[in-house]
């Protein structure tokens, strides 16, 4: 897709709002790179605000933002601003199951009425051998609950977060399988991260919240927040929303004004991290891939990556020209994010937008081609 032609004028006027920060010392040409881009991105798909990081195994080669917090407010984004990551969670909900096979805890074979046995009466028969694997790689057929109409379904359950994913996952292995409608063999569902997550509580004895943050995020030095980032602070980036997806224009919204995903489906998709955070995780995910035992061992990060054809873990399984690529993106449809890791390489890219409509995929896949471009060397 070809980048919009910006004078050196104009670029150096719009320098002030976007920031950079590299860890090796480069010529000013390279440290260009990254800012330039995200400028110029940005400015062509007309979003408030973008981020990026180019790692490899070994360093982090390029990390910026560049933009506004908030649409025609002048509140400049900064590196440390948190993103909504969208379904990009759904792998760090994994990484936790991992940590957790490795202690002994579960395995990833358990099944569900290995769990919890005294569901056997309620749940459909189809259920009765789904195993914590299946349900992460989505190939248990739990109902999708992927819109705001399937959510208006849930009944209301009592008790704090633990007890209402645990009722929920009751409930929806009651419910009718998902048909698996794609020739991948796999039906994408978010509620399916909700029944794992279920398994997950039961056997540590941890909440989710806390499984995430304390055991995975936290070692690795990053600090999340459950939640859209304005939930912890106005100081952060808004999402942004299109009525009509396919429109180009956006508007500022929270929570309070858009549709609120249930902390039923937090598991799937409701973690916020700063760009230079999320680059923690995902590098410790090259490193495991390429063999290096890091947070988990490197026949786990094989498992959590290859375990499983076309969706393994939280991560979309590529192959093209001899590469291994895990892939995925993410958006609750008012942030959007997108990783990929190329084994091979040494190399992941990832990309924020804080707005979600039509143009946001255009910007993030054209930032990430062109990023591929430079640093596939």
């Amino acid at each position: 897709m070809k980048i919009m032609i910006i004078s050196l004028l104009t670029l150096c006027l719009l320098a002030a709002c976007s920031s950079t920060s590299n860890v090796q010392k480069k010529n000013i040409n390279e440290l260009d790179k990254l800012s330039d881009l995200l400028t110029k991105v940005r400015l062509q798909y007309n979003m408030p605000a973008m981020a990026a990081a180019v790692l490899t195994s070994s360093e982090i080669k390029e990390i910026g933002v560049s933009g506004v917090r908030q649409i025609y407010q002048k509140d400049k984004v900064q590196l440390d601003d948190r993103f909504h990551l969208g379904s990009n969670t759904k792998a760090i909900t994994a990484h936790w199951a991992a940590a957790l096979v490795e202690s002994g805890q579960i395995e990833w074979e358990t099944k569900l009425l290995e769990i919890f046995p005294h569901w056997e009466d309620d749940a459909l028969n189809m259920y009765h051998d789904i195993t914590l694997s299946d349900l992460l790689c989505h190939r248990a057929k739990i109902q999708p609950f992927m819109s705001a109409y399937d959510m208006v379904k849930i009944p209301n359950f009592g008790g704090d977060a633990v007890a209402k994913r645990r009722a929920f996952a009751k409930w929806l292995v009651q419910q009718n399988p998902a048909k698996v409608g794609n020739k991948e063999g796999y039906e994408y569902s978010n509620a399916g991260y909700s029944v794992a997550t279920a398994m997950l509580e039961k056997a540590s004895g941890i909440a989710w919240e806390d499984g995430v943050i304390n055991e995975v995020l936290l070692p690795m030095g990053a600090n999340a927040v459950i939640g859209w980032p304005t939930d912890a602070s106005p100081d952060q980036p808004f999402g942004h929303h299109s009525v009509n997806p396919m429109d180009s224009n956006l508007r500022a919204v929270t929570r309070n004004n858009m549709y609120e995903i249930p902390e039923l489906l937090d598991p799937a998709g409701d973690i916020s991290l700063s760009i230079g955070d999320y680059s923690k995780f995902v590098q410790a995910h090259l490193q495991g891939v390429r063999g290096v035992d890091n947070h988990l061992k490197a026949s786990t990060y094989d498992y959590i990556h290859y375990g499983r054809e076309k969706y393994s873990m939280g991560w979309i399984r590529l192959e093209k020209e001899g590469v291994h690529i895990s892939t995925h993106d993410g958006s609750a449809g008012t942030f959007y994010s997108s990783t990929a890791i190329y084994k091979e390489k040494d190399l992941a890219i990832i990309v924020f937008v804080n707005a979600s409509n039509v143009n946001a995929t255009k910007a993030v896949y054209t930032l990430r081609k062109r990023l591929l471009e430079l640093y596939d060397k």
